[in-house]
């Protein structure tokens, strides 16, 4: 056989591998690879920084958003980070903003040790002195836009009662404001959340669950009926219609 029938049969097969591995693929994110694993992990674990620089930080609105564009828009650098030891450290960078993580795989947690121009301070023991950084509304609004959404028998139910269809969370969506210490945003297999939202000029809460595929809404009450005093989760999940 010729050469080049040879390899006009080469590159028709391989072709064939790719369309089939794409149809196989096509609704998986690479997370095997080894910069999405770290990104990967770093967002859906607590991240840590020291608890005094964070009370100067904190006064920026954007140092949140900052934080987070970086780790779910980033990339990592290899060839500037340590990665031998139990606590391996990465360099993380979009656009001019750079940032280093001190991350423990073993106790699932990272912990920033410089962002931009500033280093910050850490021991071995990554839990030391610490302020946790919750993600900012517009990336959770962005990650929330992008997935399904579900709801239960009892959302539903809710709704209807006050003359709404599910589309009315989706329009409303811009409104979301999420109660992070009263949320379960690292809870395995599905974090919880409980958010305030606003409809046609009232406030509700409303509890969700996130998962890889979709958002599940669970929940959800008008907040002038909320009790004082009484934790949100347990109030809003054991809300019947």
């Amino acid at each position: 056989m010729k050469f080049i029938q040879r390899l006009k049969y080469y590159l028709i097969g391989f072709s064939l591998g790719l369309f089939f591995v794409f149809l196989l693929f096509k609704d998986r994110t690479w997370n095997w690879l080894p910069e999405n694993r770290v990104l990967n992990f770093i967002a859906e674990h607590p991240i840590l920084i020291d608890e005094n620089i964070y009370l100067s930080l904190s006064d920026s609105i954007n140092f949140s958003k900052t934080t987070f564009d970086v780790v779910l828009h980033g990339k990592v650098d290899f060839s500037n980070s340590n990665t031998t030891g139990k606590i391996k450290v990465y360099h993380l960078y979009n656009d001019n903003i750079q940032i280093e993580m001190a991350l423990s795989f073993t106790d699932s947690i990272s912990r920033i040790t410089k962002f931009k121009d500033i280093t910050l301070p850490y021991t071995k023991n990554l839990y030391e002195k610490t302020s946790p950084i919750y993600m900012d509304n517009e990336n959770f609004i962005n990650l929330l836009n992008d997935i399904k959404f579900t709801f239960s028998k009892i959302f539903n139910c809710q709704i209807q009662n006050w003359g709404f269809n599910s589309n009315i969370i989706k329009k409303n969506l811009f409104s979301i404001q999420v109660l992070w210490k009263e949320s379960l945003p690292y809870n395995k297999p599905n974090p919880q959340f409980i958010a305030y939202i606003t409809v046609n000029g009232t406030k509700y809460l409303i509890y969700f669950e996130k998962g890889d595929q979709r958002i599940r809404f669970k929940n959800i009450i008008k907040a002038d009926q909320l009790i004082k005093e009484q934790p949100l989760l347990e109030q809003i999940s054991n809300l019947a219609c």
